[in-house]
Order: structure tokens, then C-alpha cells, then sequence
């Protein structure tokens, strides 16, 4: 009765949150120009984040540096919707999810909100211009979020294979890089927060929701700047520094 209870208190305050953020959304971006409602947006989106957070009991600490630099390609393990929400905390990021979220019930238009990069992976044709608005937004100094996993995983077993595209973005004027490890935990052995697999979207929200509380450790491996090496020498260095960081920060010994 307490968990349905929570889940109940949960839902009002999210269905107050989030107009309220929209509202404030909507009059901000008044009269702004398109790079300024990007740069907007990705501040929005932090705020936004850290009261759903605040709301869930979610709580995220950071270890490692963190510099306050402008325009950095945050790139982290992939585990959850919950990764959008803890990583827009940190420092307000622009977003660059997969087009099918665009429909997801609540998370789809808020996103939204943050003028996020959606990509089509299903058309190779439009990597070109991905990859564009990519350098564009690092280039106005607005932080950018990527998953180069290309999917979600459990957690537990290492990094999957890096997709080498949204490195490109780094490679133009070398822009740098900040590589974070992500590892959730939920006091007396609950349900594991990573969505992933064939798993059902809402059943898994509503179990969530009845969590007591969840801690993220987020571990940044430090900023990393590129020295002239190709996207896909580039993507398997970060990778071999994020496996490593993994290893030492949960103890799982993975595979290369």
C-alpha cells in the first residue's frame, strides 16, 4: 500500500512539474533566435531534470572533476531512459536520441522541449547533416550528449562495441571530450533501474515509480582532447578509458 501510495504522490507532482517547465519554456524562448533557444534548451533541460529527480528520489553524485567548459562531448555508458535525466543534471546538455522517442508518452515531448538531435537511425543519409548539427552545437558551446553504445544495456557486463560517428563531432577543432562511467544502485536489492532488451516501456516506469529511492554514481574518467587520430581510433581510445574506469569503479572484470 506504501509503494502504491508513492507511485500515486509520484505521478501528481510530475503531472505539476512538467507544465510548469513548459509554461517557463514557452515564454523564454520568446523573441530568441535559433541558437539561443538551443543554448535554452540544454539549460532547460537540466533544470527540468534535476526536479524529476528530486521527485523520483533519485540521487545523483559526481566523482572525478568535472570542468565547467564549454561546447564538451559528454559520452557515457547506456543504460536507461533514467541516463537522460541524470546526465541533463550534471550540467544541462543538448540531447541526441533515437526518433522513436519522439512518440513516448510525456519523456517524447518534453525532450522535445530541449530541441534535442534526433536521429534516424534508419537513414544513413542523414548522418551527414547528424553529424553537422553536432559540430554546430559544440561549436556555440552548448554540451552534448552521446550514447555511442547505440543501445541500453544491464550494466553488468561492460561496455558494448562503440559506434565511431559522434566522434567526428570532436575531430573538427578538436573539441573535447568528458567520459563518464554511470552506475545505479537501489538500497535492498529492488528492481534494476538499466531498461533494456526486449523489455515493455511502461510496466517498467510504473515499477520505478515505486522506488524508495536510487543513488547514481557518476565517475567522470577526466577531460579528454583529441591529437589527430581518426573518429574510429578516437572512439576505441575513449573506449579502453571508460572500460577501464568501469572495471576499477564496480569491480566487474569485462571482456576488451
Amino acid at each position: 500500500m506504501l509503494t502504491f501510495g508513492r507511485k500515486i504522490l509520484r505521478i501528481v507532482l510530475l503531472l505539476i512539474w512538467f507544465p510548469v517547465m513548459l509554461l517557463k519554456a514557452v515564454l523564454l524562448h520568446i523573441g530568441k533566435t535559433r541558437d539561443e533557444r538551443v543554448t535554452l534548451g540544454a539549460k532547460l533541460a537540466g533544470e527540468w531534470a534535476r526536479g524529476i529527480l528530486r521527485i523520483l528520489k533519485i540521487r545523483v553524485i559526481r566523482h572525478g572533476e568535472f570542468p565547467e567548459e564549454k561546447g564538451v562531448l559528454l559520452v557515457s555508458n547506456h543504460q536507461s531512459y533514467v541516463d537522460i535525466l541524470v546526465h541533463a543534471s550534471l550540467t544541462g546538455v543538448r540531447f541526441a536520441p533515437k526518433k522513436e522517442i519522439r512518440k513516448w508518452f510525456l519523456l517524447g515531448p518534453y525532450i522535445e522541449m530541449s530541441h534535442p538531435v534526433w536521429i534516424d537511425r534508419k537513414s544513413p543519409a542523414k548522418s551527414l547533416e547528424t553529424l553537422k548539427e553536432f559540430e554546430h552545437t559544440l561549436a556555440i558551446g552548448v554540451p552534448l550528449i552521446v550514447y555511442p553504445e547505440g543501445t541500453t544495456t544491464d550494466g553488468q557486463h561492460g561496455l558494448l562495441p562503440f559506434k565511431s560517428t559522434p566522434f567526428e563531432a570532436a575531430l573538427k577543432d578538436r573539441r573535447p571530450l568528458l567520459p563518464l562511467i554511470t552506475v545505479y544502485h537501489v538500497p535492498g536489492g529492488e528492481m534494476n533501474p538499466a531498461w533494456y532488451g526486449d523489455q515493455t516501456l511502461l510496466p517498467h516506469v510504473w515499477q520505478l515509480l515505486g522506488l524508495k529511492e536510487i543513488r547514481v554514481d557518476v565517475y567522470s574518467c577526466g577531460l579528454f582532447h583529441p591529437t589527430g587520430e581518426t573518429r574510429k581510433e578516437l572512439a576505441e581510445k575513449v573506449r579502453k578509458l571508460m572500460q577501464n574506469a568501469y572495471r576499477e569503479h564496480t569491480g566487474i572484470e569485462v571482456l576488451p
